[in-house]
């Protein structure tokens, strides 16, 4: 879109009361913002959802150089400004109910073609959601399927730390101006993110986090992804809304099972409940969603066992997915805590299990 149509979009965006889905429904029936603007009430009124009242505030908007502003502060900060005509809005975002009209993006450029699974759950984690998460990662990861999250802390920071620690693609929605990180922690990780993925915002610039702001970013962290996993959830956790949105745009929803006594999971063992796929892998992700897939996937290769020693493979007996300490570890193989540390170690660097805080290790 040219720099002149791109401001004028940005102008009708400013309107009050008119709102993306009004500008761009007018837009289907003008060439441009210039002609919008020109238009008569008469005219505008012909449209869409535009009554006389509308049409008023587009024929008494004044504030023209609002849109050169954003432009020019896009320019200062290596922002791009996409807009939905554009030919590198990705394809599975136009197709949800309500696509925003203009993305403010920085890092790399967005793809028309983009084959992204969502993985989203709480703030307050437990180890085992930790190790589900960086497990499922490493599949999608290893599969070159870009993973979308909301760089909220919790599950959606791992998920992207894990990502960019692979040094693969992935997605960050913000539910900020895309000049206001938040949580302010995450600013290394945001410039980290756009060395091989891409921030994206809808708000105009300097737009702070404020509560209304998330439900209206996660329908976009759901709409660039053929599926959505929530990994740990409470009942009211942001999370659930990005699934209830996947539902709605008709994409799969999976959700990781959690234990009954945990609130995390209360609201991951609801969706299963109410329809989600259960899943403990990534693998399961990617061939569910195979036939939809831009690009065809090879199925990913099970690894964890190769190149294993006898000693290795007797321990990973004893391991799980719920977090053991060492000492139990040592207890129940009844290896001493040095060969028992040296094991893990090796098994670590092979892939096997993970390490957590407070020497908890689970098996990968």
């Amino acid at each position: 879109m040219k720099k002149t149509d791109l401001i004028q979009i940005l102008n009708l965006l400013n309107v009050p009361k008119l709102g993306p889905q009004r500008v761009r429904n007018i837009m289907a029936h003008f060439e441009n913002g210039d002609a919008v603007f020109n238009a008569t009430k008469k005219d505008l009124c012909q449209q869409s959802g535009i009554d006389i009242a509308i049409a008023g505030s587009i024929k008494n908007y004044n504030d023209f150089d609002f849109g050169e502003k954003e432009v020019k502060k896009s320019e200062n900060l290596n922002v791009s400004i996409v807009s939905i005509w554009d030919d590198e809005y990705p394809i599975m975002l136009k197709k949800i109910y309500d696509p925003p009209v203009i993305l403010f993006t920085k890092g790399q450029s967005l793809n028309k073609e983009e084959d992204a699974v969502a993985i989203v759950g709480t703030r307050k984690f437990t180890p085992y959601g930790k190790s589900m998460t960086i497990s499922i990662v490493k599949d999608l990861n290893s599969s070159e399927i870009t993973v979308v999250s909301g760089l909220a802390r919790g599950i959606d920071t791992i998920a992207h730390k894990e990502t960019v620690k692979n040094k693969m693609r992935t997605i960050a929605v913000l539910g900020s101006g895309i000049d206001v990180v938040y949580p302010a922690e995450n600013w290394k990780l945001f410039n980290e993110i756009c060395e091989k993925g891409t921030v994206i915002s809808e708000f105009r610039f300097g737009t702070k986090p404020d509560g209304g702001n998330f439900p209206q970013r996660n329908r976009i962290i759901s709409g660039l992804s053929h599926a959505t996993v929530v990994i740990e959830a409470g009942h009211r956790s942001g999370a659930i809304l990005t699934a209830f949105n996947a539902v709605d745009q008709n994409r799969d929803v999976f959700a990781v099972p959690g234990r009954v006594t945990d609130p995390q999971s209360k609201g991951t063992i609801r969706l299963i409940r109410n329809g989600a796929f259960p899943v403990e892998r990534g693998k399961q992700v990617i061939d569910h969603i195979q036939p939809k897939l831009f690009k065809p996937r090879r199925p990913v290769q099970e690894t964890i066992n190769l190149k294993l020693t006898d000693d290795e493979r007797s321990l990973l007996v004893v391991l799980n997915h719920q977090p053991q300490h060492i000492d139990e570890i040592v207890s129940v193989s009844g290896v001493n805590l040095t060969k028992t540390l040296t094991l893990l170690l090796g098994m670590e660097l092979k892939g096997a299990v993970i390490q957590l805080s407070g020497k908890q290790f689970v098996r990968a």
